[in-house]
């Protein structure tokens, strides 16, 4: 079997690559280990306003609720208040479905329950019984990619997602509680009822956790790995990695399907523009980083800041915030978690900055690392 781009992996970042490819008339298989597209999911479902313009297609029918406001709690209870449009809940289970078989509509050859294995020696991929022959390898398989590891790619460090699905009454908000550092619950509205979630590493009790926002009985459970930092690079000769097999996620809130999806039209872009496919994955990979440097680097120097202070220093940032949180409401966006930095009072900055010195430096030999690429 031959193909030209065998994309590894049916989730966001696969299914949209391999419909723009497909569209623009490359012969496309798209391979998935799991017998159901979307199932089981592992996302919150909360997708805000630029990601959901980002996506190559998307249907209201997917929408199960509006975020119209916002609450984010310190570790001792001192609260941030966003009140304005900021999101929306999708079924990503249909979501997701609905992407491969627009994938599949156009042309793309999709294979279902097929593994892929690594590469025989002749350079052909070996999916399931199957042996490929491809001119492009993409991994879109996750933190854990099987692609990558098969190129010697380092692997990923990664976090634990665990969400209880809750009846009652659901609202259009979205409650967040930093538990420690950078890692927090949420509670967020979902099919008939509540979400509540955690995210840590997966040592910590994130179980416990949500019971922090809601002590009721669980109808259900959902768990997932996601990538604990992104990449700095992305291809290595015929192959390239994209979603979070790249790591290509929201430093501080760890949401994918926005960098996923544009990394999904840039790289298809790259593609259709480059003389070879080295010169359009190198291409990908500059203009990725041009789009997205500087949400990262800052997000990364925030994260790591958080992740230096105990919980009484977050309380003495949130106290800080409290006094501008008319401006963070005005700034804050969900694809753009750095806005309101630009929009505080320099004094404001300063004081956060010297809320710690340890963790001031350790913040910015984070962001050091990333800008040297």
């Amino acid at each position: 079997m031959k193909t030209d781009f065998l994309v590894v992996g049916g989730g966001v970042s696969g299914s949209s690559l391999a419909y723009l490819l497909a569209k623009s008339g490359f012969d496309v298989t798209i391979v998935e280990k799991k017998p159901r597209i979307g199932y089981p999911h592992h996302c919150s479902g909360i997708l805000g306003l630029e990601a959901i313009r980002e996506l190559v297609y998307f249907d209201e029918s997917w929408v199960l609720s509006e975020i119209n406001w916002a609450r984010f709690i310190s570790p001792r209870g001192i609260s941030l208040e966003i009140r304005k449009p900021l999101a929306k809940v999708v079924d990503r289970e249909l979501m997701d479905r609905d992407l491969w078989d627009l994938a599949t509509s156009e042309g793309a050859k999709g294979m279902l329950s097929s593994t892929f294995k690594g590469l025989s020696s002749s350079g052909e991929a070996k999916v399931g019984s199957n042996v490929i022959h491809f001119e492009a390898l993409i991994g879109a398989d996750g933190v854990l990619s099987r692609v990558a590891e098969i190129v010697n790619f380092d692997r990923l460090p990664f976090e634990l997602g665990i969400q209880r699905i809750l009846g009652g009454k659901s609202e259009e908000g979205y409650i967040v509680r930093v538990v420690r550092g950078s890692k927090f619950t949420w509670l967020q509205p979902w099919k008939g009822g509540r979400k509540v979630g955690a995210l840590g590493s997966p040592n910590d009790d994130l179980l416990s956790w949500t019971y922090y926002i809601s002590d009721e009985p669980a109808r259900g459970y959902e768990g997932g790995l996601l990538p604990a930092r992104t990449r700095k690079r992305f291809h290595r000769g015929r192959v390239a990695l994209i979603g979070d097999a790249a790591g290509q996620i929201k430093p501080i809130s760890r949401g994918g399907v926005l960098l996923a999806s544009r990394a999904a039209r840039i790289l298809a872009k790259s593609i259709n523009e480059s003389e070879n496919i080295e010169r359009a994955f190198r291409k990908y990979e500059s203009v990725w980083w041009k789009a997205n440097r500087r949400e990262i680097i800052l997000g990364r120097g925030i994260r790591r800041y958080l992740d230096s202070l105990p919980p009484s220093k977050i309380d003495e940032i949130f106290s800080t915030l409290k006094e501008e949180e008319y401006l963070i409401e005005r700034e804050f966006k969900v694809d753009k978690q750095t806005a309101p930095l630009s929009a505080l009072p320099i004094v404001k900055i300063l004081k956060l900055a010297t809320e710690d010195i340890v963790a001031s430096a350790s913040a910015a030999a984070e962001m050091i690392r990333y800008m040297i690429r």
